[in-house]
């Protein structure tokens, strides 16, 4: 039988809204972290992720399901586990020294002193122990972090996107560093949870991956990846994965619609629009009308530089519109879509008016506003609404590219001043057809 360090067991997670409401995270998920493994958890923002890796150290107790530690259940803060969070939390009036040595409050570890001069040697922070965290950059700032992490000698390592607030270079860097101090069993850690929304991130440190569906967040499907150690971003093998895991994603969000696909009826379907800048879609047009009508979802990742997550969101948006279509690993026009990109400014607005109201959620907050006396509405109530029909999202991003969309459309207006979102109701009806 493997060796389990932690586990999961048909996790269930509730959080409770402000209004009362309870909102699911998480649903029957499970996970084992075996000895010696790094894993990484993949999926998109407001899946659940972190909230994992905090019910899997003690941080915060599921609704229901078992946590376990060696197969016992656990009471509390987990010993065995630390963690490496996004935002460094350093402490601004303790010297880099004092941060790390924080990592051994409550533990009873024998010559401190000596194991905090380890960990600061081993991820290359000597010569820094006497500075502050202002005096540093974020790349040695997130090494406080992981030697404030590694000190207490854990057998669990729980990095909760780490590396997203750097640099890449300076990410690159210390992505391999953090990497061959596991390999090279530098310390008394065992194994490695990574909690990220990079593919390429994943590919390069997990061996196993686990990628993540949503509302409520759970494990779609698990990937093996048996590339040895040093990978090579630009190796075959590494390219074959990330593309087995793109077309994993690909038909995950923007899933071919065949005539089997079950038929949602319209008067209950709430799409979520991606929180992408109306800009962006049009650019996509754009790029798509210069290559012929059609483009492969991969190489435009690569042509716009922007992370295949960005490119994916921005494609379901033209797709929401019915601007494109997206077939298998292609993204081609529509009619609509070819008629949008050849016309002028105005014709445009009125077409992604139109479209805009063939949303349900736009419909809805049509119909909030018209009932309005002043056909406005503050953005607290607006928020509150969002916050009902879509409980597991980010709200307050979905309510900003609310805004941008209805801005373009002539559609919707927002007086920052006083927070309140109006109808921007034309002169004259669009005399439009789609």
């Amino acid at each position: 039988m493997a060796d389990v360090i932690a586990e999961l067991r048909n996790i269930r997670k509730d959080f409770a809204l402000p209004t009362g409401k309870e909102i699911r995270i998480l649903e029957n998920f499970n996970l084992q972290m075996q000895h010696q493994e790094v894993v990484a958890i993949l999926g998109p923002s407001g899946c659940g992720k972190s909230t994992i890796v905090r019910i899997l150290s003690g941080l915060i107790p599921p609704t229901s399901g078992e946590v376990l530690y060696r197969g016992t259940p656990l009471s509390g803060i987990s010993p065995a586990i630390s963690m490496v969070f996004q935002n460094f939390a350093l402490y601004p009036w303790l010297t880099v020294y004092d941060n790390i040595a924080l990592g051994l409050k409550g533990r009873r570890l024998d010559k401190e002193s000596r194991a905090t001069e380890k960990v600061i040697d081993l991820v290359g922070l000597e010569g820094f122990e006497e500075a502050y965290p202002r005096e540093l950059s974020g790349g040695m700032k997130q090494r406080v972090g992981f030697a404030r992490a590694l000190v207490a000698q854990p057998e669990l390592l729980c990095m909760d996107e780490p590396f997203s607030g750097l640099d890449v270079l300076t990410a690159e860097n210390l992505r391999a560093e953090i990497l061959n101090l596991w390999i090279d069993q530098c310390t008394e850690l065992q194994s490695v949870l990574l909690v990220t929304h990079n593919i390429n991130e994943a590919v390069y440190l997990a061996q196993r991956i686990a990628i993540m569906g949503i509302n409520p967040g759970h494990i779609k499907v698990t990937i093996e990846n048996n590339l040895p150690y040093p990978r090579d971003y630009r190796s075959t093998g590494f390219l074959m994965m990330v593309d087995k895991i793109h077309s994993i994603i690909t038909n995950a969000y923007i899933p071919d619609e065949g005539p089997e696909a079950p038929i949602v009826p319209a008067a209950v379907k709430a799409e979520v629009i991606p929180f992408v800048d109306i800009g962006e879609v049009i650019g996509l047009l754009e790029v798509l009308e210069d290559r012929g009508g059609q483009l492969d979802i991969f190489k435009l990742s690569n042509e716009v530089v922007k992370e295949f997550g960005e490119v994916i969101a921005i494609v379901k948006a033209a797709e929401l519109l019915d601007f494109i279509d997206s077939p298998k690993h292609q993204v081609v026009f529509t009619n609509l879509g070819r008629r949008f990109i050849h016309a002028s400014i105005n014709l445009r607005k009125e077409l992604l008016r139109v479209q805009l109201q063939t949303l349900r959620i736009f419909r809805i907050l049509i119909g909030m506003l018209k009932r309005s006396p002043e056909q406005s509405l503050e953005q607290d109530v607006i928020m509150e609404e969002l916050t009902m029909l879509f409980p597991n999202e980010k709200v307050h991003k979905l309510f900003d590219a609310i805004i941008n969309w209805g801005r373009y459309a002539e559609l919707l207006g927002y007086k920052p001043n006083e927070e309140e979102l109006y109808l921007d109701t034309p002169s004259q009806s669009p005399n439009v057809t789609a």
